[in-house]
């Protein structure tokens, strides 16, 4: 014999502030087998009341919110936590928008929400890759600095102490504290470690000629 479908209800709040007493009345008069709550922003999908409420739930259980806000705070967000039962088999029903999505309206409510977050998803990539573009077209560089060659204070550095560091003259520590000194108000090396890979990695990326000419450049215009 099948288990009986349960119905469960669901309700946030934002603040210590709020209380649950609209939503919880609304939810009872449905009526709903349990009731899982959060009191914190929709900001965050992280919510633990409603993960809770998910993992429970089995495929044709239903799941009731007083209003599809409720679910996140974001159109996205909410979209994204639609999406997310509709693959799980979990039906839902927000009373205040009257819908319900085991109607034909419902279904279509659910189609409609696969769109807009499809084309949403499309906007935040065309968006992104046109941030990349501006930034790159402004000389910009992408991914994760390098501790020397893209600080100049401590790549002249570098350059005038070249000839220790490459015949082993001085330790990692040494020249990690050189390049601090260099620069004190760059980004903090974390760890002699930095230097360290790099040194494995035959110091890659690090030519003589070019780097002497940015010194140069430096030095003129100071």
């Amino acid at each position: 014999m099948l288990e009986s479908m349960k119905t469960y209800g669901y309700m946030r709040v934002s603040t210590d502030d709020q209380d649950f007493k609209l939503q919880e009345d609304a939810l009872k008069r449905y009526p709903v087998d349990f009731i899982f709550s959060d009191k914190m922003t929709g900001a965050t999908m992280d919510r633990p009341g409603l993960k809770r409420a998910v993992k429970v739930m089995r495929p044709g259980d239903k799941l009731v919110v007083w209003r599809l806000d409720r679910l996140g705070r974001s159109t996205m967000g909410v979209l994204d936590a639609v999406q997310s039962m509709e693959k799980a088999g979990i039906k839902l029903v927000s009373l205040t928008e009257s819908i319900d999505t085991e109607t034909p309206m419902g279904r279509m409510f659910l189609t409609i929400c696969a769109a807009f977050a499809q084309m949403e998803r499309d906007l935040i990539s065309e968006r992104t890759k046109a941030g990349i573009a501006a930034h790159r077209a402004r000389g910009g560089r992408m991914g994760k600095m390098h501790f020397v060659k893209d600080y100049p204070l401590r790549l002249a550095r570098w350059v005038e102490l070249w000839p220790l560091i490459h015949d082993g003259g001085l330790t990692g520590a040494q020249v990690v504290e050189e390049m601090r000194k260099a620069d004190p108000d760059a980004p903090p090396i974390k760890s002699v470690q930095s230097y360290y890979n790099w040194k494995r990695r035959g110091f890659d990326g690090f030519v003589i000629d070019k780097p002497l000419a940015k010194v140069e450049a430096q030095k003129e215009g100071q």
